[in-house]
């Protein structure tokens, strides 16, 4: 997954206007206007970074002039006291911008990050973490873009993109099976069907359905219910995962286990930035 230039463009200005970074009174009261500043970014614990490419997009709206010294990229494993990043430009200016990036860089990586720590438990190379919606309010494509660093595959992004029958549909009309029949062959194609009981996993094989999902199911019923549908659809896990139970259900052999906790749960990582006078 990549993100494009207008998609880290519009969020860039979303989080430069809530930090008014044009209006820092407390820096342009007490720093020198022409004053030059070297800026470090520096990893407090190993991490995965994600976000450094979008502070280096920060860094382009707001600072005239800037060097950049040295760079990694996201992705890269980062140990603990390591340097990441190196910038020179006006102090000012990094300065009203210093938050913000911090922000991105604490909040992504510490999604990739425990991404990462979720993809290492799962030990067959044809199953595959996913992300799901899970997401905070408006940063959802920055917070999947941060998944796909951490080594997971991503989730449908909205509503519009392809059916997926819950508990909750189930729950609003009992007819949803029988609608299930009549759907058109192609749109029946995107369809997930998510269930949380054996009956209505014989329902969905009987309906040729291709992609299910285990809705927080234990062990012992995620290996019956596998055995039910074998080859005859693609078998997804939700619900209760984490990082103490995630290899045991990879080895049953399912296809996708999708995690909510890698962008809900996710602790910011410690990253610092230190300033010096230049």
């Amino acid at each position: 997954m990549k993100l494009n230039k207008k998609e880290i463009s519009d969020c860039i200005q979303k989080f430069l206007r809530e930090d008014k970074s044009k209006k820092d009174i407390t820096s342009k009261y007490f720093i020198n206007r022409n004053q030059k500043a070297r800026a470090t970014y520096i990893a407090e614990e190993d991490i995965i970074l994600s976000g450094n490419n979008i502070v280096l997009e920060i860094f382009r709206k707001n600072c005239k002039n800037f060097k950049i010294l040295f760079k990694l990229n996201d992705g890269k494993k980062i140990k603990k006291k390591k340097i990441f990043l190196i910038l020179e430009g006006n102090a000012r200016d990094i300065l009203a911008i210093e938050r913000t990036t911090l922000n991105i860089l604490q909040h992504l990586s510490g999604i990739s990050t425990l991404t990462s720590k979720f993809c290492k438990k799962i030990k067959l190379k044809k199953t595959f973490l996913l992300d799901t919606r899970k997401t905070t309010p408006g940063l959802r494509k920055l917070e999947k873009y941060a998944t796909h660093i951490g080594g997971a595959k991503n989730h449908r992004f909205n509503l519009e993109e392809r059916f997926m029958i819950k508990d909750n549909h189930l729950t609003l009309d009992s007819n949803i099976f029988k609608k299930i029949k009549k759907m058109d062959k192609n749109k029946k194609k995107t369809l997930v069907v998510e269930c949380d009981t054996q009956k209505q996993v014989k329902q969905a094989i009987s309906l040729k359905i291709k992609h299910i999902l285990l809705d927080n199911m234990n062990l012992k019923n995620i290996k019956k219910a596998s055995k039910i549908i074998g080859k005859k659809a693609i078998i997804e896990v939700s619900g209760g995962v984490n990082l103490q139970n995630i290899e045991k259900i990879s080895k049953i052999g399912v296809n996708f286990i999708s995690v909510g906790a890698i962008t809900q749960s996710a602790p910011a990582a410690k990253i610092k930035l230190e300033m010096k006078k230049i």
